[in-house]
């Protein structure tokens, strides 16, 4: 294990550049802190490039980061107060990993239930999406135009581990995204307060469908809610604000995982 004293080393300054879109694309590669988030980048297909440990970690982050060394990846030692200038969190438990972007995927026809997130551009909202589609079994995600980078090491932090096992498609243009739903053969549905009471949606449910999750700001935009096969409505008390994207998220994709 090596140790690093100097600020101006170029792990720390890659690991720097890597709190922003541009320094992620720039490098292929994206941050993930805290022991948890490590642990299952470890259990994942992730390409890990390296690892830097606070010396001041404890006692499972070092038992991490040798189980790191064993499998032949590179872990860098630094003091505290250089750690601190990696960090995005206050929480992060002395390990942080940088990992490869993942290749582009293609997502499997043989799913049941995908989703869409159509503009959802606060990386926290995100990151909670993938962290329930991932929980409920949905096979697969599209990220249309608009949306949070799902690497931001806020999404990173909210999806808590999901994004390293969901299959998750990143779309230029919303025909782009279509065309994937039509390839797939997916009954698109957007959410709408006068849309079909979910209660009574399951022959909608049964089928292959895609939810269409819309921005916080503005919700499902027209391009989607023009080319729905169906408009469903989640039922709420008279008075009620409309749900947060990410709480309904997790409503809509637990009633397609007891429906089918």
């Amino acid at each position: 294990m090596i140790t690093i004293t100097s600020r101006d080393n170029q792990y720390l300054k890659l690991a720097r550049s890597l709190h922003s879109k541009k320094g992620r694309s720039i490098s292929e590669s994206f941050l993930v802190e805290g022991l948890r988030l490590c642990g299952e980048a470890v259990q994942s297909s992730l390409q890990l490039r390296l690892a830097l440990i606070d010396v001041e970690a404890d006692q499972r982050s070092y038992q991490l980061a040798a189980l790191l060394e064993e499998r032949g990846i590179p872990v860098y030692q630094l003091p505290t107060a250089l750690f601190a200038t990696i960090s995005a969190t206050e929480h992060s438990q002395g390990i942080a990993i940088i990992a490869a972007l993942p290749e582009p995927v293609q997502l499997s026809s043989s799913g049941h239930c995908y989703a869409l997130c159509d503009g959802i551009a606060d990386p926290g909202n995100l990151g909670t999406i993938i962290r329930s589609a991932y929980a409920a079994g949905v096979s697969g995600l599209i990220l249309g135009p608009g949306c949070a980078d799902p690497y931001n090491p806020k999404t990173v932090r909210s999806a808590m581990g999901g994004l390293f096992h969901l299959p998750l498609v990143k779309t230029a243009h919303n025909e782009e995204a279509l065309a994937i739903a039509q390839q797939l053969d997916l009954a698109i549905l957007v959410t709408a307060t006068d849309g079909l009471d979910i209660r009574q949606a399951e022959s909608w449910l049964k089928q292959p469908h895609l939810w269409v999750l819309g921005s916080e700001a503005n919700g499902v935009s027209s391009f989607w809610r023009e080319r729905a096969t169906a408009s469903i409505s989640l039922p709420m008390r008279e008075g009620a604000e409309s749900l947060n994207v990410a709480t309904a998220a997790t409503v809509l994709f637990y009633q397609s995982f007891f429906v089918k």
